[in-house]
């Protein structure tokens, strides 16, 4: 089975009942810390993925790293994931989760690519703009690229405006790559 597809079905269904219980911001912290673990630590990926430490191992390790700081529910959900021996797909699952906690409360994750970082104004500016024209909230991620020369590229869902001065001379260059120019005159 596809992974996006196991990912998405754990985390809608984690997302459901912590929704039904009243517990879905406590739920969705947890998440991050788990995501935040998992992608920091080199060790404890190692110790998901490998086929050989069995799924009763994995939960005592889990149960070590996580119990005291994660609400029932989610530490739960993590036995259920190491039980099904999906344990490997956990980080897939929490990036799921947020990205269906995030859709429930209206957020748009929205990417400003500049050539040089912005100040307070324009970034309240941006958020604004965006937050008008998408009726969503907008959570702005910046990102710096001194390859852009100049302007900007903004991400957002599956759409991107490419305003960056790189781009304007790379139309430019393929414009000039059409040679009109006739010999003979």
């Amino acid at each position: 089975m596809d992974i996006s597809i196991i990912s998405k079905r754990y985390a809608q269904a984690l997302f459901d009942l912590a929704l039904e219980m009243n517990k879905i911001d406590r739920v969705y912290s947890d998440i991050l810390l788990v995501l935040d673990v998992t992608r920091e630590n080199a060790e404890f990926r190692r110790l998901l993925v490998s086929p050989v430490i069995p799924p009763g191992k994995k939960a005592q390790i889990i149960t070590g790293i996580f119990e005291k700081h994660l609400d029932k529910l989610t530490f739960r959900f993590l036995h259920l994931v190491t039980k099904k021996e999906r344990a490997l797909h956990l980080e897939d699952i929490a990036g799921s989760f947020v990205s269906v906690y995030k859709k429930h409360k209206n957020i748009l994750i929205t990417r400003l690519k500049t050539a040089a970082p912005i100040d307070e104004e324009t970034r309240q500016n941006v958020v604004r703009l965006l937050t008008e024209e998408t009726k969503k909230n907008i959570e702005l991620i910046e990102e710096v690229d001194e390859k852009l020369i100049g302007g900007f590229i903004l991400t957002m869902d599956d759409r991107q405006y490419d305003a960056s001065l790189s781009k304007k001379i790379s139309v430019l260059s393929k414009s000039f790559d059409k040679n009109l120019y006739i010999k003979g005159y």
